[in-house]
């Protein structure tokens, strides 16, 4: 009897459909995978288009003054708004499983299916591998519209040589160490307002702590509600702002809260900070901030401390075009493979640099 590839293609689909929870153990790459949450459905954006685009007024005009009785005035308008461009990228896996393969599993239904389930989980966890790593990073060069904005390509370190704290993060290094300052579609080096707030440390101790309370006072700016100006954006109290370190660093701020804490016990060694367990990801708090460790930052140079707010660097998807699975292919030169593909177009979107968080860091 021959087999029937299209009845093949359908069992492997309709088992896919339906897959079981897993019963078996992976060797995950990541404690966290804090990014690949920010991509979850209730915290992304839908968009569509060419490109992702918004528009961002960076300054007043001045049009306001006071005046006496009687003043004339003088009416003017002018174009007040620039453009965030936003390329999408696209970014995919697929898996495969050979006619041996299925015919051999095919007598032993949890066998059929644990082969499926296993090979779909293998390459979606390379997915979130990338996803992950990627967020943590820029792209290759300016001219790169393969890889996504990560953080550090909006949360911009101080140049070579600058210890000046302030809104004065302006030039992106990229990964191949070439450096630029359009941001989104738009000049950090002419457009003052659109540059992050970057400031210097030496150690992990209380002058840390103070210029990290000076960057979270200074980066929290709210709409002047009381002249009739409704929030244009998503300024909100209690959005979801983090902080993100390496893991020496998450260590070190580990001990330097637990010689601040008068009240340790003697049963635990580490006291109260204790060594994240269970789903508990974080390893301290500042300034009821949560600060998670992550991993793409060990080994990066300056060990930046990443602040960052999830309201103003958004992750934003194509409309219709995230996670899309394929049908079941069976191929033609490899005529006994089938394959299922899994697609995503996304990107990365900074609507507000002076409020999207800050980096600190040891001094370049």
């Amino acid at each position: 009897m021959g087999v029937d590839f299209d009845a093949l293609a359908d069992v492997i689909k309709t088992t896919l459909d339906d897959l079981p929870q897993g019963q078996y153990e992976v060797m995950w790459d990541e404690q966290w995978y804090e990014f690949c949450s920010i991509y979850s459905e209730n915290r992304r954006d839908v968009d569509g288009g060419k490109a992702i685009v918004r528009n961002v007024v960076l300054d007043e005009t001045g049009a306001a003054d006071y005046r006496r009785p009687f003043d004339t005035d003088n009416p003017t308008v002018e174009n007040i708004h620039q453009q965030i461009t936003v390329p999408w990228t696209q970014v995919g896996t697929n898996y495969s499983w050979d006619l041996a393969e299925i015919l051999m599993n095919k007598r032993s239904p949890k066998g059929f299916i644990k082969m499926i389930e296993s090979r779909k989980m293998e390459r979606l966890w390379g997915f979130a591998n990338i996803l992950e790593d990627r967020g943590w990073k820029t792209p290759t060069s300016a001219t790169d519209n393969k890889y996504p904005y990560g953080v550090p390509y909006y949360l911009n370190m101080l140049n070579t040589g600058t210890t000046t704290a302030g809104f004065n993060g302006q030039t992106i290094t990229y990964q191949d160490a070439s450096t630029g300052t359009t941001c989104a579609g738009i000049d950090a080096s002419t457009e003052a307002k659109w540059r992050n707030y970057a400031a210097v440390y030496t150690t992990v101790d209380n002058s840390l702590l103070k210029t990290l309370r000076l960057a979270c006072m200074l980066t929290n700016f709210r709409p002047p509600v009381g002249v009739g100006i409704k929030p244009p954006g998503k300024d909100r109290i209690g959005s979801p702002i983090r902080l993100y370190v390496n893991s020496d660093v998450a260590v070190e701020m580990q001990e330097l809260a637990d010689s601040r804490d008068d009240n340790n016990t003697p049963r635990d060694l580490v006291g109260k900070m204790l060594v994240p367990s269970e789903d508990v990801k974080y390893v301290a708090h500042f300034s009821k901030r949560p600060i998670v460790y992550v991993s793409q930052l060990n080994g990066v140079t300056y060990s930046p401390i990443y602040c960052v707010d999830w309201t103003k660097i958004i992750p934003v998807v194509l409309e219709g075009g995230w996670m899309v699975e394929s049908k079941v292919h069976n191929h033609g030169l490899q005529h006994t493979a089938f394959t299922v593909y899994t697609d995503a177009y996304h990107n990365n979107l900074c609507i507000n640099r002076r409020t999207a968080g800050f980096v600190v860091h040891t001094a370049t």
